[in-house]
Protein backbone atom coordinates (compact mmCIF):
# COMPACT_ATOMS: atom_id res chain seq x y z
CA UNK A 1 0.00 0.00 0.00
CA UNK A 2 1.13 3.53 -0.74
CA UNK A 3 0.30 6.02 1.99
CA UNK A 4 -0.90 9.47 0.98
CA UNK A 5 -0.36 12.68 2.93
CA UNK A 6 -3.15 13.79 5.25
CA UNK A 7 -5.90 16.06 3.91
CA UNK A 8 -6.51 19.55 5.33
CA UNK A 9 -9.16 19.42 8.07
CA UNK A 10 -12.76 19.89 6.93
CA UNK A 11 -15.56 21.03 9.22
CA UNK A 12 -16.84 17.51 9.72
CA UNK A 13 -13.42 16.03 10.40
CA UNK A 14 -12.72 18.80 12.91
CA UNK A 15 -15.94 17.91 14.71
CA UNK A 16 -14.87 14.27 14.71
CA UNK A 17 -11.50 15.22 16.17
CA UNK A 18 -13.08 17.35 18.88
CA UNK A 19 -15.41 14.48 19.83
CA UNK A 20 -12.37 12.31 20.51
CA UNK A 21 -11.05 14.53 23.31
CA UNK A 22 -12.17 13.07 26.61
CA UNK A 23 -13.85 16.27 28.00
CA UNK A 24 -16.21 16.31 25.00
CA UNK A 25 -16.68 12.63 24.19
CA UNK A 26 -19.69 12.19 26.51
CA UNK A 27 -21.38 15.09 24.76
CA UNK A 28 -20.77 13.49 21.36
CA UNK A 29 -22.23 10.17 22.50
CA UNK A 30 -25.25 11.86 24.09
CA UNK A 31 -25.93 13.67 20.82
CA UNK A 32 -25.68 10.32 19.03
CA UNK A 33 -28.19 8.80 21.51
CA UNK A 34 -30.64 11.67 21.08
CA UNK A 35 -30.35 11.44 17.31
CA UNK A 36 -30.93 7.70 17.42
CA UNK A 37 -33.90 7.99 19.75
CA UNK A 38 -35.49 10.82 17.79
CA UNK A 39 -35.24 8.98 14.49
CA UNK A 40 -35.71 5.37 15.60
CA UNK A 41 -39.19 5.06 14.13
CA UNK A 42 -37.98 6.09 10.66
CA UNK A 43 -34.60 4.34 10.70
CA UNK A 44 -33.80 1.42 8.40
CA UNK A 45 -31.58 -1.34 9.78
CA UNK A 46 -29.19 -2.16 6.94
CA UNK A 47 -27.38 -5.20 8.37
CA UNK A 48 -29.20 -8.46 7.81
CA UNK A 49 -28.78 -11.27 10.36
CA UNK A 50 -26.85 -8.98 12.75
CA UNK A 51 -26.60 -11.79 15.35
CA UNK A 52 -25.11 -14.27 12.82
CA UNK A 53 -27.74 -16.92 13.52
CA UNK A 54 -27.89 -18.19 9.92
CA UNK A 55 -24.25 -19.23 9.69
CA UNK A 56 -21.80 -18.60 6.85
CA UNK A 57 -21.01 -19.55 3.29
CA UNK A 58 -17.27 -20.28 3.23
CA UNK A 59 -15.24 -19.08 0.26
CA UNK A 60 -12.08 -20.54 -1.28
CA UNK A 61 -8.85 -19.11 0.24
CA UNK A 62 -7.35 -18.27 -3.17
CA UNK A 63 -7.52 -14.47 -3.63
CA UNK A 64 -9.63 -13.03 -6.40
CA UNK A 65 -13.01 -14.41 -7.37
CA UNK A 66 -15.24 -15.60 -4.53
CA UNK A 67 -15.72 -19.35 -4.93
CA UNK A 68 -17.99 -21.04 -2.33
CA UNK A 69 -16.42 -24.14 -0.77
CA UNK A 70 -18.87 -25.05 1.98
CA UNK A 71 -21.33 -23.86 4.60
CA UNK A 72 -20.86 -23.48 8.37
CA UNK A 73 -24.29 -24.06 9.90
CA UNK A 74 -25.92 -26.03 12.72
CA UNK A 75 -29.26 -27.74 13.26
CA UNK A 76 -30.95 -24.69 14.78
CA UNK A 77 -30.01 -22.33 11.91
CA UNK A 78 -33.41 -21.11 10.60
CA UNK A 79 -32.48 -20.42 6.97
CA UNK A 80 -29.79 -19.90 4.33
CA UNK A 81 -26.67 -17.90 5.29
CA UNK A 82 -26.63 -14.16 4.69
CA UNK A 83 -22.96 -13.80 5.65
CA UNK A 84 -20.05 -15.20 3.68
CA UNK A 85 -16.68 -16.01 5.20
CA UNK A 86 -13.45 -14.98 3.48
CA UNK A 87 -10.13 -16.63 4.35
CA UNK A 88 -7.89 -15.09 1.69
CA UNK A 89 -4.39 -16.63 1.30
CA UNK A 90 -4.84 -18.90 4.33
CA UNK A 91 -3.21 -22.33 4.13
CA UNK A 92 -5.88 -23.83 6.39
CA UNK A 93 -9.39 -23.70 4.98
CA UNK A 94 -12.16 -23.98 7.53
CA UNK A 95 -14.69 -25.24 4.98
CA UNK A 96 -16.02 -28.57 6.20
CA UNK A 97 -15.37 -27.92 9.90
CA UNK A 98 -17.92 -29.62 12.17
CA UNK A 99 -20.11 -27.73 14.63
CA UNK A 100 -19.19 -28.19 18.31
CA UNK A 101 -21.81 -27.27 20.93
CA UNK A 102 -20.48 -25.28 23.91
CA UNK A 103 -21.89 -25.10 27.43
CA UNK A 104 -23.06 -21.52 26.78
CA UNK A 105 -25.34 -22.79 24.03
CA UNK A 106 -22.96 -21.41 21.41
CA UNK A 107 -21.68 -23.28 18.36
CA UNK A 108 -17.95 -23.43 17.60
CA UNK A 109 -16.12 -24.20 14.35
CA UNK A 110 -12.33 -24.46 14.48
CA UNK A 111 -9.14 -25.72 12.88
CA UNK A 112 -5.46 -25.09 13.63
CA UNK A 113 -5.60 -21.49 12.34
CA UNK A 114 -9.17 -20.27 12.90
CA UNK A 115 -12.01 -20.20 15.42
CA UNK A 116 -15.58 -19.08 14.77
CA UNK A 117 -18.09 -19.07 17.63
CA UNK A 118 -21.73 -18.01 17.31
CA UNK A 119 -23.60 -17.59 20.58
CA UNK A 120 -27.35 -17.27 21.12
CA UNK A 121 -28.43 -13.72 22.03
CA UNK A 122 -27.83 -13.04 25.71
CA UNK A 123 -25.27 -15.81 26.17
CA UNK A 124 -21.67 -15.27 27.29
CA UNK A 125 -20.50 -16.03 23.73
CA UNK A 126 -23.01 -13.80 21.91
CA UNK A 127 -22.96 -12.78 19.15
CA UNK A 128 -19.78 -13.66 17.23
CA UNK A 129 -16.22 -14.60 18.15
CA UNK A 130 -13.59 -14.63 15.41
CA UNK A 131 -10.21 -16.06 16.37
CA UNK A 132 -7.05 -16.29 14.32
CA UNK A 133 -3.81 -18.14 15.02
CA UNK A 134 -1.24 -17.20 12.40
CA UNK A 135 1.61 -19.28 13.86
CA UNK A 136 0.96 -22.25 11.53
CA UNK A 137 0.38 -19.85 8.62
CA UNK A 138 3.86 -18.31 8.98
CA UNK A 139 5.59 -21.43 10.35
CA UNK A 140 7.86 -19.41 12.63
CA UNK A 141 9.13 -17.07 9.90
CA UNK A 142 8.44 -13.34 9.89
CA UNK A 143 6.59 -12.07 6.83
CA UNK A 144 8.76 -10.51 4.15
CA UNK A 145 7.78 -7.29 2.37
CA UNK A 146 5.44 -8.07 -0.51
CA UNK A 147 4.21 -11.40 0.87
CA UNK A 148 0.42 -11.83 1.06
CA UNK A 149 -1.09 -12.51 4.47
CA UNK A 150 -4.00 -14.54 5.87
CA UNK A 151 -7.44 -13.05 6.48
CA UNK A 152 -10.52 -14.14 8.41
CA UNK A 153 -13.50 -11.96 7.51
CA UNK A 154 -17.28 -12.20 7.53
CA UNK A 155 -18.96 -10.25 4.73
CA UNK A 156 -22.34 -9.26 3.37
CA UNK A 157 -23.93 -6.95 0.82
CA UNK A 158 -26.12 -4.12 2.13
CA UNK A 159 -29.20 -4.25 -0.05
CA UNK A 160 -31.39 -1.49 1.32
CA UNK A 161 -29.19 1.57 1.82
CA UNK A 162 -30.71 4.72 0.31
CA UNK A 163 -28.45 7.13 -1.61
CA UNK A 164 -26.30 9.26 0.68
CA UNK A 165 -27.98 12.40 -0.70
CA UNK A 166 -31.29 11.21 0.82
CA UNK A 167 -29.96 10.63 4.35
CA UNK A 168 -29.60 12.69 7.51
CA UNK A 169 -27.62 10.02 9.39
CA UNK A 170 -26.07 6.54 9.21
CA UNK A 171 -25.97 5.39 12.83
CA UNK A 172 -23.38 2.72 13.56
CA UNK A 173 -23.09 0.90 16.88
CA UNK A 174 -21.40 -2.25 18.16
CA UNK A 175 -19.82 -3.64 21.32
CA UNK A 176 -16.49 -5.50 21.14
CA UNK A 177 -13.95 -7.06 23.48
CA UNK A 178 -10.58 -8.74 23.12
CA UNK A 179 -10.65 -12.29 24.51
CA UNK A 180 -7.15 -13.34 23.45
CA UNK A 181 -4.25 -11.16 22.33
CA UNK A 182 -0.78 -12.69 21.97
CA UNK A 183 2.11 -11.61 19.73
CA UNK A 184 5.11 -13.78 18.86
CA UNK A 185 8.06 -11.76 17.57
CA UNK A 186 10.15 -13.89 15.24
CA UNK A 187 13.59 -12.82 14.03
CA UNK A 188 13.16 -9.82 11.77
CA UNK A 189 10.04 -8.48 13.52
CA UNK A 190 9.19 -4.98 12.29
CA UNK A 191 6.06 -3.16 13.44
CA UNK A 192 5.73 -1.58 10.00
CA UNK A 193 5.44 -5.05 8.41
CA UNK A 194 4.02 -7.24 11.16
CA UNK A 195 0.68 -6.68 12.82
CA UNK A 196 -2.63 -8.25 13.71
CA UNK A 197 -5.65 -6.03 12.98
CA UNK A 198 -9.37 -6.46 13.55
CA UNK A 199 -11.24 -4.03 11.32
CA UNK A 200 -14.61 -3.23 9.83
CA UNK A 201 -14.71 -1.95 6.27
CA UNK A 202 -17.78 -0.58 4.50
CA UNK A 203 -17.83 0.05 0.78
CA UNK A 204 -19.10 3.47 -0.26
CA UNK A 205 -20.10 2.59 -3.78
CA UNK A 206 -21.55 4.13 -6.93
CA UNK A 207 -24.68 2.01 -7.41
CA UNK A 208 -26.43 4.15 -10.00
CA UNK A 209 -26.53 1.99 -13.12
CA UNK A 210 -26.93 5.10 -15.29
CA UNK A 211 -23.72 6.65 -13.99
CA UNK A 212 -20.42 6.29 -15.90
CA UNK A 213 -18.80 5.43 -12.55
CA UNK A 214 -21.24 2.60 -11.77
CA UNK A 215 -19.63 -0.04 -9.52
CA UNK A 216 -16.66 2.05 -8.39
CA UNK A 217 -16.12 2.34 -4.65
CA UNK A 218 -13.89 3.23 -1.72
CA UNK A 219 -13.19 1.40 1.55
CA UNK A 220 -14.41 3.17 4.71
CA UNK A 221 -12.81 1.71 7.83
CA UNK A 222 -13.40 1.31 11.55
CA UNK A 223 -10.22 0.09 13.30
CA UNK A 224 -11.38 -2.06 16.21
CA UNK A 225 -8.07 -3.59 17.36
CA UNK A 226 -4.39 -3.39 16.46
CA UNK A 227 -1.80 -5.34 18.48
CA UNK A 228 0.72 -2.48 18.14
CA UNK A 229 -1.33 0.45 19.49
CA UNK A 230 -3.83 0.97 22.29
CA UNK A 231 -5.85 3.14 19.91
CA UNK A 232 -5.37 2.24 16.23
CA UNK A 233 -4.24 5.17 14.14
CA UNK A 234 -5.78 7.03 11.20
CA UNK A 235 -4.93 5.45 7.85
CA UNK A 236 -5.60 6.89 4.39
CA UNK A 237 -4.01 5.01 1.50
CA UNK A 238 -4.47 3.55 -1.92
CA UNK A 239 -4.96 -0.21 -1.73
CA UNK A 240 -2.54 -1.97 -4.06
CA UNK A 241 -4.78 -5.06 -4.31
CA UNK A 242 -8.05 -3.36 -5.29
CA UNK A 243 -6.77 -0.02 -6.60
CA UNK A 244 -9.32 1.75 -4.36
CA UNK A 245 -8.90 4.33 -1.60
CA UNK A 246 -8.89 3.10 1.99
CA UNK A 247 -10.17 5.84 4.30
CA UNK A 248 -9.90 4.79 7.94
CA UNK A 249 -10.21 7.37 10.74
CA UNK A 250 -8.45 6.67 14.03
CA UNK A 251 -10.19 4.47 16.58
CA UNK A 252 -10.73 7.41 18.92
CA UNK A 253 -13.24 8.84 16.46
CA UNK A 254 -15.49 5.87 17.35
CA UNK A 255 -14.71 5.22 21.02
CA UNK A 256 -12.71 6.55 23.98
CA UNK A 257 -11.65 3.08 25.22
CA UNK A 258 -9.16 0.45 24.10
CA UNK A 259 -9.76 -3.25 23.49
CA UNK A 260 -6.31 -3.88 24.92
CA UNK A 261 -7.83 -3.49 28.41
CA UNK A 262 -9.85 -6.67 27.85
CA UNK A 263 -13.19 -5.04 28.67
CA UNK A 264 -16.27 -4.48 26.53
CA UNK A 265 -15.86 -1.37 24.39
CA UNK A 266 -18.77 0.48 22.78
CA UNK A 267 -18.28 1.82 19.25
CA UNK A 268 -20.75 4.49 18.12
CA UNK A 269 -20.66 6.97 15.24
CA UNK A 270 -22.80 8.71 12.69
CA UNK A 271 -21.06 7.34 9.59
CA UNK A 272 -22.65 9.80 7.15
CA UNK A 273 -20.21 12.72 7.76
CA UNK A 274 -17.34 10.20 7.77
CA UNK A 275 -18.49 8.92 4.37
CA UNK A 276 -18.72 12.47 3.03
CA UNK A 277 -15.18 13.20 4.20
CA UNK A 278 -14.02 9.96 2.58
CA UNK A 279 -15.64 10.85 -0.74
CA UNK A 280 -14.06 14.32 -0.65
CA UNK A 281 -10.65 12.75 -0.01
CA UNK A 282 -11.16 10.26 -2.84
CA UNK A 283 -12.09 12.97 -5.35
CA UNK A 284 -9.17 15.17 -4.30
CA UNK A 285 -6.77 12.24 -4.78
CA UNK A 286 -8.12 11.24 -8.20
CA UNK A 287 -10.28 8.27 -7.17
CA UNK A 288 -13.95 7.76 -8.16
CA UNK A 289 -13.50 9.77 -11.34
CA UNK A 290 -16.81 8.65 -12.84
CA UNK A 291 -19.06 10.71 -10.57
CA UNK A 292 -19.04 13.37 -7.87
CA UNK A 293 -22.82 13.21 -7.38
CA UNK A 294 -23.82 12.12 -3.86
CA UNK A 295 -27.05 10.70 -5.26
CA UNK A 296 -25.00 7.98 -6.96
CA UNK A 297 -23.37 6.66 -3.77
CA UNK A 298 -24.62 4.25 -1.11
CA UNK A 299 -23.13 1.92 1.47
CA UNK A 300 -22.84 -1.23 -0.63
CA UNK A 301 -21.39 -3.87 1.70
CA UNK A 302 -19.19 -4.58 4.69
CA UNK A 303 -16.61 -6.99 6.00
CA UNK A 304 -15.53 -7.60 9.59
CA UNK A 305 -12.53 -9.44 10.96
CA UNK A 306 -8.84 -10.19 10.95
CA UNK A 307 -5.78 -9.51 8.84
CA UNK A 308 -2.57 -11.02 10.22
CA UNK A 309 0.70 -9.84 8.73
CA UNK A 310 2.40 -10.84 11.99
CA UNK A 311 2.61 -13.99 14.09
CA UNK A 312 -0.28 -13.74 16.53
CA UNK A 313 -3.02 -15.57 18.36
CA UNK A 314 -6.06 -13.38 18.93
CA UNK A 315 -9.83 -13.45 19.43
CA UNK A 316 -12.37 -10.63 19.35
CA UNK A 317 -16.01 -10.98 20.35
CA UNK A 318 -18.71 -8.61 19.10
CA UNK A 319 -22.40 -8.17 19.77
CA UNK A 320 -25.30 -5.84 18.94
CA UNK A 321 -23.93 -4.87 15.53
CA UNK A 322 -26.13 -2.24 13.88
CA UNK A 323 -26.13 0.27 11.03
CA UNK A 324 -29.32 2.34 10.72
CA UNK A 325 -30.03 4.67 7.83
CA UNK A 326 -32.15 7.75 8.64
CA UNK A 327 -33.83 9.46 5.69
CA UNK A 328 -34.33 13.20 5.39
Amino acid sequence: MTTFSALPWTATSLLALVSCWSPHFSLATSVFAENAAASASGAIELIRDPHFQLGFTVNEPKPGKKVPRGVLQWDAAPGEPIWSLAQWTSKFSIAGAKAEKLSSGAVRFANEAKTIIVGPPGSEDADLVLGIDSRPEWNGHARQKGQPWPHLLVEQRLLDCPPLAELTALLFSMDARLRVGERFEAEGYNRNLHACHYLIHFTVQNLNKQSPGYGDFLWLGIPVYDDRDRMPRRFVAGDAASGKLIYCPAADEYTSESLQDGKWVAFQRDMLPVALDALKAAWEKGFLKGSQNLADYRFGGLNIGWEATGINRAEVQIHDLSLKAVRK
